[in-house]
C-alpha cells in the first residue's frame, strides 16, 4: 500500500509544498488548471518525490471536477490517501472534500498558515516538521540565497560603532540625517565607490568613508558636524559593517534587529536583505526577516515615516515575497502618527513605535514582544 498524496494548487504555493513535507507521501498528484501549471512546476523542483502528471482540471465545471474526484478515488482505493484542499479553488475543495471523506482509506487535510496542519478525520493537528523559509522564498520566485547578512555576522566592534553613530546623531540630527540618511540616488550612487565624501554647505560639516582594502577587514567613517551653538563634534568609527550601519539608517535597523534576537520565538535574523530581479539590479529590499519555527516576519525600519504610501509598498512586499501566511511589522523610532497607524491597520501591518513604548509601563523590548506574541499567529484575512 503506497502513500498517496492528493493536493489542490493554486496561487499559493507554501501550503502545498508544507502539505508535501507533513505527510511524507510516496507519490504527489498535483491538481491545478492552466493559470496554476506555473505554481506546479515550481513545485515540482522543490520535491524530490515521483509525481503523476495529471490534465489540468475545470476550475467551474462541478460535473468535470467530481468526476475528476471520483476517478483518483477509484484509482487509489487501495493505497493510503491524503488530499490536501488548502490551496485551489473552492469549488476543488468541496467536491474533493465530499468525495474522499467518504473512503474509509483516505484522509481530507488542512494547512493554515501558521502551518499546522489539520486532519480533519480525526479533527487533530500535526506541526511537528521542518520550517525552511529559504525554500518559501524560492516557492513565490523570489530566492535570498547570498542576499542578507546574519545578525551573527555583526561583531562587538559594530556594537561600539552604533553607539558612536547615536552620539554624533543626538549632536544635530538635521545636519547628520542631510549627510547620511536622507541620500538621494546620485549619493546613493556614489555610496559604491571605495572611498568617498559628502559635505554640507558649511565645510566643517562632513562624512568620508573607506571600504575595507588590501588584509583590512573593516570599514572607516569619519563624521564631522558643526554647530553655530555646540561647535564642532568629530568622531572616527571603525569596524566591519562601519558604512552600512552609518548610512541609511543601518544603525537603527541592527538595534531593532538585536532586541528581536532576545524573542523567545526568533529562531533566524537577516538583515539587508535583497530580491534580486537581475544582475547588478535589486527587486526590493527589506530591513530584517526573521525566521520563527512556523513563518515569516519582516520588518520594515525608520527613524520616522515621511510617506505612508511606504507602508503600501511593504505590504506589497510581504505578500509576494513571503506569501498569505507571512506577518509585516513597521517600526519607527519617532512617534507614529494617527494616520500611519490606521494606514498599517488597513493593509494588515503590525506597527511599533519606540517613542510611543517609551512612554508605556513596559520597557521597549518587552513591548515588542508582548506585540509579537499576541499578534504572530493571527491569521491573516488579505
Amino acid at each position: 500500500m503506497a502513500r498517496v498524496h492528493i493536493t489542490l494548487v493554486g496561487g499559493q504555493p507554501a501550503p502545498v509544498y508544507h502539505g508535501i513535507v507533513a505527510t511524507k507521501p510516496d507519490k504527489v498528484i498535483f491538481i491545478y488548471s492552466e493559470e496554476s501549471r506555473g505554481v506546479v512546476e515550481v513545485l515540482k523542483k522543490e520535491i524530490n518525490i515521483p509525481v503523476e502528471e495529471q490534465p489540468s482540471l475545470d476550475p467551474t465545471n462541478p460535473v468535470e471536477i467530481l468526476r475528476r474526484a471520483e476517478s483518483l478515488a477509484k484509482k487509489y482505493e487501495k493505497d493510503e490517501v491524503t488530499v490536501n484542499i488548502s490551496s485551489g479553488l473552492k469549488s476543488w475543495s468541496h467536491l474533493f472534500g465530499i468525495t474522499f471523506d467518504k473512503q474509509p482509506n483516505a484522509t481530507v487535510v488542512y494547512m493554515d498558515q501558521n502551518n499546522i496542519l489539520w486532519n480533519y478525520r480525526t479533527m487533530q493537528s500535526q506541526a511537528n516538521f521542518e520550517f525552511d523559509m529559504y525554500t518559501l522564498f524560492r516557492l513565490y520566485g523570489n530566492s535570498l540565497e547570498n542576499n542578507y547578512k546574519k545578525l551573527s555576522e555583526y561583531t562587538d566592534k559594530d556594537n561600539e560603532a552604533v553607539a558612536k553613530i547615536e552620539g554624533i546623531r543626538q549632536f544635530d540630527t538635521r545636519s547628520f540625517n542631510s549627510l547620511v540618511a536622507l541620500l538621494d540616488s546620485k549619493m546613493q550612487n556614489q555610496l559604491k565607490n571605495p572611498a568617498g565624501r559628502f559635505e554640507l554647505d558649511n565645510p566643517e560639516s562632513f562624512v568620508e568613508w573607506t571600504r575595507e582594502k588590501g588584509g583590512q577587514k573593516e570599514e572607516t567613517v569619519f563624521i564631522s558636524l558643526f554647530s553655530n551653538k555646540k561647535g564642532c563634534k568629530k568622531v572616527k568609527i571603525v569596524s566591519p559593517n562601519a558604512i552600512g550601519l552609518v548610512f541609511n539608517s543601518g544603525w537603527f535597523e541592527y538595534k531593532v534587529a538585536k532586541l528581536l534576537s532576545t524573542w523567545d520565538k526568533a529562531r533566524e535574523i537577516c538583515l539587508n536583505c535583497r530580491f534580486p530581479f537581475e544582475q547588478n539590479l535589486d527587486k526590493n529590499e527589506t530591513d530584517i526577516i526573521v525566521r520563527t519555527e512556523t513563518k515569516i516576519l519582516f520588518v520594515e525600519c525608520k527613524t520616522q515615516i515621511t510617506k505612508v504610501t511606504d507602508i503600501d509598498k511593504f505590504r506589497s512586499v510581504v505578500k509576494a515575497y513571503g506569501g498569505m501566511g507571512s506577518k509585516g511589522l513597521f517600526i519607527t523610532k519617532a512617534k507614529m502618527s494617527d494616520m500611519a497607524r490606521k494606514k498599517c491597520e488597513e493593509n494588515g501591518i503590525l506597527s511599533f513605535s519606540f517613542e510611543d513604548a517609551a512612554n508605556g509601563i513596559l520597557l521597549p523590548e518587552k513591548a515588542l514582544h508582548l506585540l509579537l506574541n499576541n499578534e504572530l499567529f493571527n491569521i491573516n484575512t488579505k
